[in-house]
């Protein structure tokens, strides 16, 4: 394994890359803890879960350099009419990042990182290319994971987005740093009474019906099952997943579910509002993350999604640095004319329903 040779007048790679065997899967969560950019959707439960729920296979590709494992990343394969995918994440797993995991990165020199990476990324192309051969491939990596080169240099469309992050360990810097209007809001939200609990099963549902109910308000599909969230639940809670709610004179009325891994808390799912005039309880819940996660040895409070111009309006109040991640994707020649001609056909619709 991982030697050099040439195939069509170009340099394979030098680290062998295959789809793990189901009896070599416990070798897996040994790799994501040992991945400084690993997150907890990484974690072999979470991925089955996905795969359980999403009408997808699961591959779980590693990159070998002689009998060590220097790379991986999960993959859900899909086949829809003749359009094949492979992609990290996948559609309706409500997760934003997954992407390639490096072990032991951070005590890497530049030149390793960069090594493992890059042909890492050759050989799974060469591997994907010659067994699953998909039409579309699609990653979002994980934050903070900075080097997209090898994605450019295989002919990958790369966009960098962004989440929000800080360093929690001084409360008082944190809290100088929100917006005038933010902290005043959470002022006013507590002198209304409104209190955040920490939340179990029955506040974890609660949370979920309020986001479907919001989105059937405006017309929006529900982007996975219940079964889907409530099997992460049982897997997850409490250890990697935290409930908080608010509540008003003791009866619950918005929420926040975050995941918790490391040293990091990352804001989730929730966070519908309510119809409080002059009360915002969002606002309220994300301080008291931050509280709690301060109190209970988090460094890092993370906001997912800083994309939009409207929702990242909302987040930058908090003041949070920004954090860095990538969409990349590469579609063949067929398949990329029909997703443009599709989309043409969608403006053209578009256009004639507003005239």
């Amino acid at each position: 394994m991982g030697k050099r040779s040439v195939h069509g007048g170009k340099k394979m790679s030098e680290i062998e890359v295959r789809a793990l065997k189901e009896d070599e899967y416990e070798l897996w969560d040994d790799l994501v803890e040992r991945s400084p950019h690993a997150t907890v959707t990484h974690k072999l439960d979470w991925l089955k879960i996905i795969e359980k729920h999403t009408n997808s296979k699961l591959y779980l590709f590693a990159g070998y350099l002689g009998n060590e494992i220097v790379a991986a990343i999960p993959f859900f394969y899909r086949k829809r009419h003749f359009i094949r995918t492979l992609s990290s994440p996948v559609d309706g797993a409500m997760i934003q990042n997954l992407g390639p995991i490096i072990p032991d990165y951070d005590t890497l020199k530049q030149d390793k990182r960069e090594f493992y990476f890059r042909e890492f990324q050759k050989g799974l192309d060469e591997s994907i290319n010659n067994g699953l051969k998909p039409n579309i491939i699609s990653i979002a990596t994980p934050p903070n994971h900075l080097d997209a080169r090898p994605y450019v240099w295989n002919n990958y469309q790369v966009v960098p987005k962004y989440n929000y992050i800080k360093d929690i360990k001084d409360l008082d810097e944190v809290w100088e740093g929100f917006k005038k209007q933010l902290r005043k809001n959470i002022r006013n939200a507590e002198k209304a009474g409104l209190v955040v609990e920490e939340g179990g099963s029955e506040e974890y549902n609660f949370i979920i019906r309020s986001l479907s109910n919001r989105l059937d308000e405006q017309d929006v599909d529900f982007p996975t099952s219940k079964e889907y969230l409530l099997d992460l639940f049982n897997a997850f809670y409490p250890k990697n997943l935290k409930v908080f709610i608010a509540k008003l004179n003791g009866e619950p009325i918005t929420g926040i579910i975050a995941t918790a891994y490391r040293d990091k808390l990352s804001i989730w799912v929730g966070a519908t509002q309510v119809d409080l005039k002059g009360i915002y309880p969002v606002d309220l819940i994300q301080w008291k993350i931050i509280e709690w996660g301060n109190k209970n040895g988090y460094r890092y409070c993370e906001i997912l999604g800083a994309n939009m111009p409207s929702i990242s309006y909302f987040k930058s109040r908090y003041n949070f640095d920004l954090e860095i991640y990538f969409n990349i994707k590469k579609a063949d020649m067929m398949t990329s004319g029909i997703i443009k001609s599709f989309q043409v056909i969608k403006g053209l619709m578009n256009r004639i329903r507003e005239r």
